[in-house]
């Protein structure tokens, strides 16, 4: 039960966003008592903060050992699931709601902490294995590759096929002073 309100709710932020979001609608879409859900999250910020902390969780892809291809199955992923109905209501939620509720605004920082340091995870075991200099700021380059890649997808809407994310990570890689990889 929890499940289908929480993943209709990301859906009906994606099809409305969080101004016009609707209890009656999610409990439409779940399938779910209206007063059930309001049992569980008595108001629309409690829900859909309970939405964004449950299913904005990215856990962390097995690292093949390779930095090149670790960052591009991530991001691949990564767009794959922010161009899900889960994504896209969570994603127009952060934008149109950032400074308006202040429970929203901080399980959102502590996701995007989150999702930065798995980033930066990846960088730093390529930095350990020597793939990137000593002394690389793991989160500044995971942070760089981030804004390339997500600035596309979520500010713009243009597509992020993986040609476009490859590339990113090449040039990034690159300019990062990374050795010992295939790039092409």
């Amino acid at each position: 039960m929890v499940t289908a309100v929480l993943e209709a709710t990301a859906e009906e932020l994606g099809a409305v966003g969080y101004g016009a979001l609707r209890i009656e609608a999610v409990a439409q879409r779940s399938g779910v008592n209206k007063t059930t859900i309001y049992r569980r999250w008595p108001t629309k910020a409690e829900l859909a903060a309970a939405a964004l902390h449950e299913l904005a969780a990215f856990p962390e892809l097995e690292q093949t050992g390779r930095l090149r291809e670790d960052l591009i199955a991530h991001f691949q992923r990564a767009r794959d699931w922010f161009n899900g109905p889960l994504g896209r209501g969570i994603a127009r939620m952060v934008q149109s709601e950032r400074g308006r509720e202040p429970e929203l605004d901080a399980i959102m920082r502590a996701k995007r902490v989150e999702h930065r340091q798995i980033r930066a995870r990846i960088v730093e075991a390529g930095v350990a294995r020597g793939e990137l200099p000593p002394g690389t700021d793991a989160m500044l380059l995971a942070e760089i590759l981030s804004a390339s890649i997500f600035s596309r997808l979520v500010h713009y809407g243009e597509p992020v096929d993986d040609g476009f994310i490859a590339a990113v990570v090449d040039l990034i890689l690159a300019g990062a002073g990374a050795r010992g990889t295939d790039q092409r």
